[in-house]
């Protein structure tokens, strides 16, 4: 270790416009030292103390290894409350390449934040320090909700738990923000969740809106209640007093208190805090010959972790274009490559999906498709509709199941004939905007043909060992379709199929990596046309692995 302190000395003393003050030295594991860093624009160097992990030059899970401490600098932006500045750099295992790379992160710093004063475009969120409320930590998601509170409105709200888990080592409750009442406990709002989770046993909490951020230099949370004497009210804390009384016979249990306050002009951010029954932070005080509820201005605050999980931050790494997350779209058949393509719509911002299949999930289909074994048997559309409300709070299935299927599959083959069903028929599925066929069903594939259906119709289907993928979307689906598989436009393996144990219908044969690998390709091409708003046009996929694995898409 001694040769790698005299190689980081040696390093840094290189280092243009850096000067060692205290040359580094191992100390309780680290390698410490003191240097200044001058910059263009300063009137003197500034200085900072450093310190080394030994897990230096590589990160220690997401945090780097490598520290620059100044406690004068606190009120700048993107320092920590310890006195380190926030810099991330890039990857070398190089000692010495590193070291430069990180210190000119600093001086990358000192001109955006310290010399030119910058504000980042995007919200930084406060600093709350993670603690454990009776061994265990909390986490409260919430969502934006159609209100707008006022400053120092307060009451109760609802929430529910959804999972006890763990946070890294710790044990954790996961609850989910339902609505908000006011102080007389009437409702005023509910959070925007699909009816799963509003359908979830409640609990009730407090919250206040403060509408002002509760920190210091807009960085840090408040650390003490006394952070909070000037700013809540005293009706609010005798509101507090009259809440514990209610809960008296759950003395010792935990209840939320949510404290909003603006981030933006219309967005509001929630910070909960951990009370407990029979402790709050607060006292009786007589004033004037009245008892006044006072705060407990030196009790260290509790605060819990809490998730914005609005629609536009829970996509926000990712989603589909608005042509097809906006759309009312309705799945017909789930089974290996119908359950893909609705999984993958659900994990990237559709909320509105129908589907139809009036088969059972067997334990055969599993190894293929979006269904879980420990479920059983059971419906598909069941068991996907539960499968999806695990992925997305958004998710809103509006019918359905397999009464509607069985209902929807007689009446489309049976009544035909009967010109008033026919235009009821046509009437649902244009209620529709996208219409996905799944099903491999050419009967079925032959009567959506002849309806006059407006919506946009995709039927996609794969041949056996995945060797292509099949999309037709034009009038001509019927026909194109059935040109593909019957008329040796492509030639098709129909002797190697896969014969089930007992009387069942052979099936084609491949892994849910082949036909995941085509359903996600299609749904590529699909939702690039669709977000140029260009017409989607029928289409298959090739692919060959004779010489390593190589896909094609060809429009017709």
């Amino acid at each position: 270790m001694k040769g790698r302190t005299t190689e980081i000395n040696t390093i840094i003393g290189n280092i243009p416009d850096v000067t060692i003050i205290e040359p580094f030295e191992l100390k309780d594991g680290l390698t410490k030292g003191c240097i200044s860093v001058f910059v263009e624009g300063l009137t003197e160097a500034i200085q900072f103390f450093v310190e080394i992990s030994e897990q230096y030059p590589f990160k220690w899970h997401d945090s780097e290894t490598i520290k620059f401490f100044n406690s004068e600098l606190l009120d700048y932006k993107h320092i920590m409350e310890d006195g380190s500045a926030c810099i991330h750099t890039a990857h070398s295992p190089v000692l010495s390449k590193k070291l430069n790379y990180d210190i000119e992160s600093v001086k990358a710093w000192i001109k955006k934040y310290y010399i030119n004063r910058e504000l980042d475009t995007h919200y930084e969120h406060l600093i709350v320090p993670r603690r454990k409320f009776k061994d265990a930590c909390f986490a409260y998601f919430f969502n934006e909700v159609d209100y707008q509170f006022s400053k120092n409105q307060y009451g109760y709200l609802d929430y529910s738990t959804i999972n006890m888990g763990h946070f890294h080592k710790d044990r954790c409750t996961s609850s989910i923000i339902q609505s908000f009442r006011n102080k007389d406990n009437k409702e005023l709002v509910e959070a925007k969740w699909n009816f799963q989770i509003k359908s979830l046993e409640k609990h009730i909490g407090v919250y206040i809106f403060i509408e002002n951020t509760p920190s210091k230099n807009n960085r840090w949370i408040f650390e003490k209640w006394g952070d909070f004497a000037d700013i809540l009210p005293p009706d609010f804390l005798k509101f507090l007093h009259f809440v514990e009384g209610q809960f008296r016979k759950n003395e010792g249990a935990h209840l939320p208190l949510m404290i909003g306050y603006k981030i933006t002009e219309s967005e509001i951010h929630w910070q909960a805090v951990m009370l407990e029954i029979g402790n709050f932070p607060i006292y009786g005080e007589k004033v004037n010959q009245q008892w006044v509820s006072q705060l407990d201005k030196e009790r260290i605050i509790d605060w819990a972790m809490t998730r914005d999980c609005s629609y536009k931050y829970f996509f926000g790494r990712g989603k589909l274009c608005d042509r097809i997350t906006e759309s009312k779209i309705l799945m017909i058949g789930v089974g290996a490559i119908g359950s893909i393509v609705a999984k993958t719509f659900v994990r990237t911002g559709c909320t509105k999906l129908d589907f139809i299949d009036f088969d059972v999930k067997e334990p055969e289909n599993i190894c293929r498709s979006e269904y879980s074994f420990t479920t059983g048997l059971n419906n598909k559309t069941d068991d996907l509709i539960f499968e999806l409300f695990r992925i997305s709070p958004f998710f809103e299935p509006i019918k359905g199941g397999y009464e509607f299927s069985e209902t929807f599959n007689y009446f489309i083959k049976s009544n035909l004939s009967d010109n008033q069903l026919k235009s009821e028929i046509e009437k649902y599925l244009n209620s529709y905007d996208i219409i996905i066929d799944c099903t491999a069903d050419n009967d079925l594939l032959y009567i959506l043909s002849r309806l006059n259906i407006t919506s946009s119709l995709i039927n996609l289907s794969i041949s056996n060992h995945a060797k292509h993928l099949i999309c037709a979307t034009e009038q001509n689906r019927y026909e194109f379709i059935t040109t593909q598989f019957n008329g040796s436009v492509l030639e098709f393996d129909t002797e190697d199929l896969h014969n089930p144990t007992g009387c069942w219908s052979p099936t084609f044969k491949a892994s849910y990596n082949d036909i995941n690998t085509l359903v996600q390709f299609s749904i590529k091409h699909i939702n690039l046309k669709m977000g140029e708003k260009k017409q989607l046009r029928n289409f298959v996929i090739e692919t060959e692995d004779q010489n390593g694995f190589n896909i094609k898409l060809k429009e017709f």
